[in-house]
């Protein structure tokens, strides 16, 4: 049975939540072995695990950009869609603001839920083609992932907070693939 541990990076968040720090991150990469997966973006979370990697095998999961939508609370405008998304985005951020006070927290259930209401937000208000992109490149990072295990290799993945859930959710329903959720100590 091949293992994957999955761990959410927060990326454009992290400074808003320093009780993930980057310490957080590279206890994970320390603690959990196997091939290790990262987003394309550049970003200072994924530039110092980038580094940490050492000689371990390295994978890029698959760019999400063509369906991505940034959590920003004061994007709305006169379109009814995109308003409700950053009122949405906004009673979001409140809540993370309440509920992560510990790390453990961002790899959890509830943040897992709360990510995929907010994607179903972003697909009604942004339509059938950013919906279609955000697929495509899931359904490509899930591929890449099962084609790994396959051959019983253990993987570290590192996905955005944003689409974890999307990626546990798939890889549960896999056989032949251990699950595991990170613990995160703060």
């Amino acid at each position: 049975m091949a293992r994957i541990v999955l761990v959410s990076l927060l990326q454009g968040l992290a400074s808003r939540f320093p009780v993930y720090s980057q310490t957080c991150l590279n206890t994970a990469l320390a603690n959990y072995g196997g091939r290790v997966w990262l987003p394309p973006q550049q970003s200072r979370d994924v530039d110092e695990l980038r580094r940490g990697v050492g000689n371990r095998p390295l994978g890029i999961l698959a760019d999400l950009k063509a369906g991505w939508s940034p959590i920003d609370p004061t994007a709305g405008g006169d379109d009814a869609g995109r308003l409700a998304l950053a009122q949405y985005d906004d009673e979001l951020l409140g809540n993370l603001d309440m509920y992560w006070r510990i790390p453990a927290k961002i790899n959890s259930p509830i943040t897992d839920n709360l990510f995929e209401l907010r994607r179903e937000v972003v697909d009604e208000a942004l339509g059938a083609k950013v919906t279609q992109a955000w697929q495509q490149g899931l359904e490509t990072r899930l591929k890449a992932l099962l084609v790994a295990a396959a051959s019983g290799e253990e993987q570290l993945v590192f996905a955005e907070v944003e689409c974890a859930y999307w990626l546990r959710c798939r890889l549960s329903d896999e056989a032949g693939i251990e699950l595991v959720w990170p613990e995160m100590a703060g």
